[in-house]
């Protein structure tokens, strides 16, 4: 699809996009229809179907935005094991991925894992999450892969526990990403 020279057919996709990840975030991916982006939208559901055909369409096209960035991420940390400077800045921009366009995503896809675990696109997005923990580990090991997965967890948790975290999203985004480095500096 082409963008309309006024963007409103990017406009209004990216609207949808937006809306169906917040209420897959916040009632579940399961228990979200599309005619309920619609509603919400206040937009004909034909609207909300020109755009995308269904619920994983939806995530399909998020997922095609994010995975390069993940992709790259992971190249960034070759060969493995990285030292810890890499490591680190891999690190900040996983977490800058958060706090970017792409947090909504991450923490839809954290909040819906069980849910998700049969479509193809979020098999992929676990792809690349699996590779990006494998390489931001202080080892190979056990260990190393637990404390990485525990520093990736830790600033999308940051994000998706707010309330129950209290502070401000800036205060719970910093004190992830400390907590998260000093997981990964153990080794």
């Amino acid at each position: 699809m082409t963008e309309r020279v006024d963007g409103r057919r990017t406009d209004t996709r990216e609207r949808i996009r937006a809306t169906a990840l917040a209420m897959f975030t916040a009632q579940g991916y399961e228990r979200t229809s599309l005619a309920e982006v619609a509603d919400r939208l206040a937009i004909t559901r034909p609207a909300v179907y020109h755009h995308f055909r269904s619920k994983e369409a939806v995530l399909t096209s998020s997922y095609g935005r994010l995975l390069p960035e993940l992709a790259e991420l992971t190249q960034s940390l070759q060969p493995a094991p990285a030292p810890w400077p890499r490591r680190r800045e891999a690190l900040d921009r996983f977490a800058a991925l958060i706090r970017g366009e792409h947090g909504a995503l991450l923490v839809c896809a954290r909040v819906n894992e069980h849910a998700l675990a049969g479509l193809p696109a979020a098999a992929e997005l676990l792809h690349h999450l699996d590779a990006l923990t494998a390489a931001l580990g202080p080892g190979a090991d056990i260990d190393g892969r637990m404390l990485a997965r525990l520093a990736l967890s830790t600033l999308v948790m940051a994000e998706t526990r707010g309330a129950q975290l209290g502070g401000t999203a800036e205060q719970r985004a910093a004190a992830a990403l400390t907590l998260a480095r000093d997981l990964l500096n153990r080794k």
